[in-house]
């Protein structure tokens, strides 16, 4: 079962045609430091065992200069994500929906990993909180 919390190449959002998708159709919100671009659509998945939510991560350069501060910025986001995804992807799963995020670190001061846990854990219910209302006006 050690399987389901860790975060594969599958799950990256690798297309820079999907992203660019995302930056300009997309939802987005933000939840101080992060900024979420989020797309959903009906899943054509009959693969069950992928997991329906691909994502990405970055880290402005305007505020860190140097790449080793947007590297853990980002190695923050990307594991703040892993321990927490699973309620997401499982609502998805449910609904045979699928969606691609990315998350933006937009905040002029590196955070401790604690604040960036929790702004990850109100990211991933509001998302959860916007998929429900979506589906009830379907």
């Amino acid at each position: 079962m050690g399987h389901q919390y860790t975060l594969s190449k599958n799950e990256r959002l690798k297309s820079l045609k999907a992203i660019r998708n995302l930056f300009e159709q997309g939802q987005k919100f933000k939840v101080s430091p992060i900024l979420v671009y989020f797309h959903v659509e009906k899943s054509k998945e009959i693969d069950e065992s992928s997991f329906p939510i691909k994502m990405g991560v970055s880290v402005g350069a305007k505020h860190f200069k140097h790449a080793v501060d947007r590297n853990l910025l980002k190695r923050r986001m990307r594991e703040a994500y892993r321990q927490q995804k699973l309620p997401l992807g499982a609502f998805l799963k449910t609904h045979q929906l699928r969606m691609d995020v990315f998350f933006v670190y937009s905040h002029a001061t590196l955070l401790p990993y604690s604040a960036i846990w929790q702004s990850m854990e109100t990211v991933l219910e509001k998302l959860l909180t916007i998929l429900e209302k979506n589906l009830q006006h379907d």
